[in-house]
């Protein structure tokens, strides 16, 4: 096991529902979860990421054996205001929910998944459900899942949670740029990272991507170039630029099988650190999948 084999994580939302611009398989089956469990473990990944609303992705991880994995689950989208005592319960009872469909008597993590609903009018009602929830010892750790600067200064002015989940990758490395990253680190606060392959936009073949790609299909050819001079798969080359970031307690990736698994491990450890700043893009239209037009 390496270094970088440790920080590595799994996202499971694919496990649940179909997902991801490069996805042409759909939902990955529960025996193929299984088999990407096991040879996960074995590699030395311990992190499991999933939520309420990742269509079965729970249930389907409850069918299996996570002994010894670190399960972080999130809270369900509230987005109204105020945010109210009664969404306040729906948060613990979700979490119930969940621990049931798990199989499991507490997690590792809970994140609230939609970072607005803490910052609207009677947010701290949910952050008060996250700590009594901590308190009781269903959780270890409680955080929320963010997508920029702006919102993570939000969050911090009105709590220091313990875990924080954030896009980044070679093409979005604005939280590095912004001071982010470090200014967490400061805090003691474990950073999983998500989107380290933008949904698969990095591993697809610049020319397959779809139209709407067009105006950073030369940024694409760009990074698959770098990859072929260094003679590194793209996943790798994506994965060892997170990995390498001191700030960061987990990279988080998505795979269907088991192949694509040994795909991004298989000679990890072998890619040498390279100057990303090249890659690096400030537009949303590009960098948050939400404003994808793909159709």
């Amino acid at each position: 096991m390496t270094d970088r084999h440790a920080r590595i994580g799994l996202g499971t939302v694919q496990w649940g529902v179909d997902y991801g611009v490069a996805n042409r398989d759909g939902r990955t089956p529960p025996t193929e979860v299984g088999r990407i469990l096991a040879a996960g473990r074995v590699a030395g990944l311990r992190v499991l990421d999933t939520a309420a609303l990742y269509g079965e992705a729970e249930s389907v991880l409850g069918e299996q054996d996570l002994t010894g994995l670190q399960v972080v689950t999130k809270t369900p989208r509230y987005a109204h205001a105020p945010i109210t005592a009664a969404d306040a319960d729906d948060l613990k009872a979700t979490l119930e929910r969940s621990l049931t469909r798990l199989r499991l008597p507490a997690v590792h993590g809970l994140l609230a998944h939609h970072a607005d609903d803490l910052l609207a009018p009677g947010g701290e009602r949910l952050i008060d459900a996250l700590r009594a929830l901590r308190d009781q010892g269903k959780v270890e750790r409680i955080g929320v899942s963010i997508y920029d600067g702006a919102q993570l200064d939000a969050i911090l002015a009105r709590f220091t949670p313990d875990l924080v989940q954030l896009p980044l990758n070679v093409f979005d490395q604005r939280l590095i740029v912004d001071g982010s990253l470090a200014r967490l680190a400061a805090l003691g606060v474990e950073i999983h990272v998500r989107s380290v392959f933008l949904q698969g936009l990095l591993l697809m073949s610049p020319d397959s991507a779809p139209a709407y790609f067009d105006p950073w299909r030369e940024r694409l050819h760009a990074w698959h170039a770098a990859c072929a001079e260094r003679k590194v798969l793209p996943q790798q080359a994506a994965l060892a630029f997170v990995c390498d970031l001191p700030e960061v307690s987990c990279c988080l990736i998505g795979v269907q099988n088991v192949s694509q698994l040994d795909e991004a491990l298989i000679g990890l450890d072998a890619v040498l650190p390279f100057d990303a700043a090249p890659f690096a893009c400030s537009d949303p239209a590009l960098l948050n999948p939400v404003n994808w037009r793909l159709s």
